[in-house]
Parts: C-alpha cells; sequence; structure tokens
C-alpha cells in the first residue's frame, strides 16, 4: 500500500488569523460612549433603589449597609462585663467566636483609639477612656433612668430587695440601673450586668411587653439557644405574658436560679420607643411566691406605670 500524502489546504480555505490583543482590547470611540451611557444609567438605579427589608451580603446577614469590620470591632468591646478586670486575646475569642488573628487586629486598632487600654505583664485588656466615656454618656442621656431611679429607692429601702431596671441586649437582659435594700443578703445584680432573658422575670416582662414581630424574631433565636429546653421556656413566657395582661406583673420562681424568687414589670413610654422592665426580688427564704403575688408585685406594677407616665410627661 502507498502512503497517503498530506493535503494541503488552498489559500481560499485557510482560516482567518486570530485577532491580535490590542486589536481586541481597541475601543471605538461610539462603544466607549455606549459603555459610559449604560454605566451613568446603572449608577442612577442604585442610587435610587431603597435597601431592602432583610437585605444580607454573602458575608453576614446585616444587609447591604452592613459594614462587618465595624461589628466585630463592637463585638470586641461587647464582651467585657461587669466584674471583669481584664480580658486577655483567649478571652475575648471565646466570647466572641471570632479567630485569635482577628482579635488581635481588633485589639490593637481598639488600643490606639482608646477603647481600650493594654496591660503588658499580664497581657491582658480594659475598656479604655473612650469607651467608659461612651458608657456615662448613654447613662447620663437615659430619660427613663432619671425617671425610675428616685421610685427605684424608694421600694428597695422599703422592702429590703434588689430592684433592676433593665432593657434587652441581643438575647440577655442589661441591667442599667439597680437599687438594694438594707438586708445583710440579697440578691446582687450591679449595673452592667447581664441575666438570661427567657427564665427572668426582667425578661419575661420585656417579652409581654414588645411587638408581635419582634417578638417573633426573638422566639426563633431563642429556640436555637435553649434547644429542647425552649418547649417548656416557652410555656412560661406564654403564662407571664397573660399574667402582666391581667394583672400588670409576672412570676419567677425558682426559673433562672432554684434560690431567687422575683417578679417582673414593663416600662412602656406612652410616645413609643425603647421598652424597659423592672424586677423586683431576693432569695427564697427571704421572700415567698405568696409575697410576691400579694404584696410585691402589686407595687412593682405602679411603680412601672408611674416610671411609664413620667416618660411622658
Amino acid at each position: 500500500m502507498t502512503a497517503k500524502k498530506p493535503t494541503r489546504r488552498s489559500a481560499t480555505t485557510r482560516r482567518p488569523a486570530a485577532k491580535t490583543v490590542a486589536e481586541r482590547s481597541a475601543v471605538t470611540p461610539a462603544s466607549e460612549e455606549r459603555a459610559q451611557r449604560r454605566a451613568k444609567q446603572q449608577a442612577l438605579q442604585r442610587a435610587s433603589r431603597r435597601p431592602r427589608a432583610g437585605a444580607a451580603d454573602s458575608d453576614d446577614a446585616g444587609g447591604r449597609l452592613f459594614v462587618s469590620a465595624l461589628a466585630r470591632g463592637l463585638d470586641v468591646l461587647g464582651a467585657f462585663r461587669a466584674g471583669d478586670r481584664a480580658l486577655g486575646n483567649r478571652e475575648l475569642a471565646e466570647r466572641t467566636g471570632l479567630p485569635k488573628p482577628t482579635i488581635s487586629r481588633m485589639t490593637h486598632t481598639l488600643i490606639q483609639l482608646g477603647y481600650l487600654s493594654y496591660d503588658p505583664r499580664s497581657a491582658t485588656y480594659q475598656l479604655g477612656a473612650r469607651a467608659l466615656a461612651l458608657s456615662y454618656a448613654a447613662l447620663a442621656n437615659l430619660d427613663v433612668r432619671k425617671a425610675a431611679l428616685p421610685i427605684m429607692t424608694e421600694l428597695a429601702e422599703a422592702s429590703h430587695l434588689h430592684l433592676g431596671l433593665g432593657t434587652r441586649e441581643r438575647l440577655t437582659m442589661l441591667n442599667i440601673e439597680s437599687c438594694e435594700g438594707n438586708a445583710l443578703v440579697g440578691l446582687r445584680l450591679p449595673s452592667g450586668s447581664r441575666v438570661p432573658m427567657a427564665t427572668t422575670a426582667l425578661g419575661k416582662a420585656y417579652l409581654a411587653a414588645i411587638g408581635d414581630d419582634e417578638r417573633r424574631l426573638l422566639f426563633t433565636e431563642l429556640r436555637k439557644q435553649h434547644g429542647e429546653d425552649w418547649p417548656k421556656m416557652l410555656k412560661s413566657i406564654e403564662r407571664s405574658t397573660t399574667e402582666i395582661a391581667r394583672r400588670g406583673f409576672c412570676l419567677s420562681t425558682g426559673e433562672w436560679r432554684k434560690d431567687i424568687n422575683a417578679v417582673g414589670a414593663a416600662i412602656v413610654p406612652p410616645a413609643g420607643g425603647a421598652v424597659y422592665a423592672l424586677s423586683f426580688g431576693g432569695p427564697a427564704y427571704l421572700v415567698s411566691p405568696q409575697q410576691l403575688l400579694e404584696q410585691h408585685g402589686p407595687a412593682l406594677a405602679k411603680a412601672a406605670k408611674r416610671i411609664s407616665a413620667a416618660l411622658g410627661a
């Protein structure tokens, strides 16, 4: 057999030569003008578009305007609690859920800005002067604190029990003011301390007073947090909501801690705004459920109404 000779393409059947990079990237004046018009039109559409409720970035669930780096820095500041002397990188990482390299970058920035101070001997951090200035400014400007403090002091001195004024901080209740009775033994919860939301009188009173949408979102998060314990907690919260609607206060007897009994009432400003809650309680051997129901609960409900009315004055 004879080998076939390779056939040659004729000049008329050859493929056209590929364009060079320079030829492909060449822009004519007409195409450049069209691209500029398109870019301007898209920019106008973006500028006129309202942010969508619940829109989320791929990095977080905060929406398009959410700044993740700022949120991480604020999480570091929020990790400090009442009673903490100083925290190291390990404690901050555990409380925030952020990796240690991120904690190192955040703390370095916060030190430079004066929101944290650093002790090189113990390699720990404390809240700095600028963070303290913000805290004092926030407390000084709280109208509810000004209205509540005289009434709370009066009740604490008469009952020898602890009174707390709080509001929501994520899934906990933050004490923004506390008044202690004169009893040698009592419930000590200083300003700045946090207590659970789902099992305390303070938290259940707050949940009873907020709007349906906020309550629904909180229930979703609390269900995730408490797992199999949530159905029992939910029944107690629903019972407390009924109690507040009927009597103006709710009870928590041994739910948060077995040795603590308390009542709670909500403070709702007449003109709207943030909802607060009052709690009134102490050790179980000093204050019985019957005393809370017949004496301290009605007194707390009246105090909450007085404070709410003062906020609308």
